[in-house]
């Protein structure tokens, strides 16, 4: 029998074996969602993503020499920009051996690869000693996680005392699990969190809900519908007639779910 974990793993690593090239094209190889100030910010996706990255640099306060953990690293776009600007070495983990191999490739293209390093490996049972970094992120990952309490132990296990953590995620409104109808994604209320990471060894020490700062601007949705349709046939190899045809649906707001929260937490290990 496949323990139901395994087979969440695997679900998860074929899904972003085969979608990351769709996202990264789309958001300039950031696979998290964007940060628009309010409706009248028409600010690109691409330059959305990575102002959200900027605010998770901004809460992560990186201290030259530290180690920092990426914990479902993606194809590494957040780890360079943190590496790029701060004097910091940067371990990235994905269970996805596509998303390892792209982002490893790139680090030497742009001759980050002696500070910033990619791994295959589960968040979930982290193959690294006791207090081996110095801080950490879980960036729109831990939603992808079964086994939350025991992502933020390991976390918890591998962070020294002091370090910081630093989540990103989507969360549910009350009574509006838009996640329950999905296989590899289990949202949690807000006021989960701080439970989980206290259980996990951590201290909350801001949460900030996001969530009307995470809505695409309808402006923006309208030039990645001109996008599309310029590359419609390529797109359609990408990712499939059906997402193609809802991604250019003008009635349809792919990037809107109803219930659908995003929150910002910065934790401390004790």
């Amino acid at each position: 029998m496949i323990s139901t974990h395994r087979s969440n793993t695997e679900a998860v690593a074929e899904l972003y074996d085969s979608f990351s090239e769709l996202h990264s094209r789309v958001c300039d190889s950031n696979l998290h969602l964007g940060y628009w100030a309010d409706a009248s910010d028409h600010s690109t996706f691409q330059a959305a993503t990575e102002r959200l990255t900027a605010l998770m640099v901004e809460r992560l306060a990186p201290l030259t020499g530290q180690r920092v953990l990426d914990i479902g690293c993606g194809i590494g776009r957040p780890a360079f920009h943190l590496a790029g600007g701060h004097a910091v070495e940067v371990v990235g983990v994905s269970v996805s051996r596509c998303q390892i191999e792209h982002a490893s490739t790139r680090a030497r293209e742009i001759r980050l690869a002696d500070r910033v390093h990619f791994e295959l490996a589960d968040a979930q049972y982290l193959p690294y000693p006791d207090d081996s970094f110095d801080a950490g992120w879980f960036f729109e990952s831990l939603i992808h996680m079964p086994d939350k309490p025991r992502a933020l132990r390991e976390a918890g296990r591998v962070l020294r005392p002091g370090a910081r953590l630093v989540i990103a995620d989507m969360f549910h409104e009350p009574g509006e699990d838009w996640s329950a109808i999905h296989p590899l994604v289990t949202a949690l209320p807000l006021d989960a969190y701080e439970p989980l990471l206290a259980g996990g060894g951590f201290d909350v020490l801001d949460v900030t809900d996001v969530t009307p700062h995470i809505r695409v601007p309808e402006p923006v949705r309208r030039r990645l519908r001109s996008m599309l349709l310029e590359h419609r046939a390529e797109w359609v190899d990408l990712a499939g007639e059906e997402v193609v045809r809802t991604l250019l649906d003008p009635e349809t707001d792919t990037f809107y779910t109803p219930g659908l929260g995003y929150v910002l937490i910065t934790a401390r290990r004790r």
